[in-house]
């Protein structure tokens, strides 16, 4: 039964990579995928956090404090920590890019970072003008926001696999020369449940 969830988010992903088009910049850098397979732009509410980055705090040595960060979060090697749900999947697809999938297999967390380039709401509409291979494939949103103060943008879509509706977010942003992403997508049918993980999720993402 997990095998077979774990394959269809594998799916789900895949697709997911199709609807994000492969492009060169920021957020996509590579292959904005956001599946177990694939990491899939995920977009949120136009989310301006008030919360700024934690930045280590100089000392009178001149040493800096070690960086604080939110409560059960932990550091990736793409250089951010964030608190993921407990019991999850974890896949590592590069050094920068981590995914965790549900045990049920109906919502998976992408977290990644790479190098910024270009504009990012210009590269991530490119991906959009070549992302309707996707079955059903309708855009929610597509649009620039802000990230505690960063230059941002919010991708949200659905679209249909199997005759399962899934719901795609994805948001991604610039801070200092390098793009994160904090994406997930999900069955609908669990909408709120998985809104309410992404949301814990992304309210912890702390930039090193």
């Amino acid at each position: 039964m997990l095998a077979a969830a774990a394959a269809t988010v594998a799916t789900v992903g895949a697709v997911v990579g199709i609807v994000l088009a492969t492009t060169s910049g920021s957020p996509g850098d590579d292959d904005p995928r956001a599946g177990s397979s694939a990491s899939a732009p995920l977009t949120t509410a136009p989310a301006t956090d008030p919360t700024p980055d934690s930045t280590p705090s100089a000392t009178v040595g001149g040493t800096a404090r070690p960086q604080s960060l939110p409560p059960g979060a932990h550091r990736e090697a793409g250089g951010f920590a964030w608190a993921t749900p407990e019991g999850w999947r974890r896949d590592v697809k590069t050094g920068a890019e981590v995914h965790y999938t549900s045990p049920d297999g109906t919502q998976e967390l992408v977290g990644k970072s790479s190098l910024a380039r270009g504009d990012l709401l210009e590269t991530w509409q490119t991906s959009e003008r070549n992302a309707h291979q996707g079955e059903d494939y309708r855009k929610i949103r597509l649009e620039e926001t802000t990230y505690r103060g960063h230059p941002a943008v919010i991708w949200e879509y659905t679209f249909t696999l199997r005759g399962v509706h899934w719901h795609a977010r994805l948001l991604g942003f610039n801070v200092d020369g390098k793009s994160y992403q904090i994406n997930t997508w999900y069955d609908s049918g669990i909408e709120p449940e998985a809104l309410r993980t992404y949301e814990k999720v992304k309210d912890s993402f702390t930039v090193l």
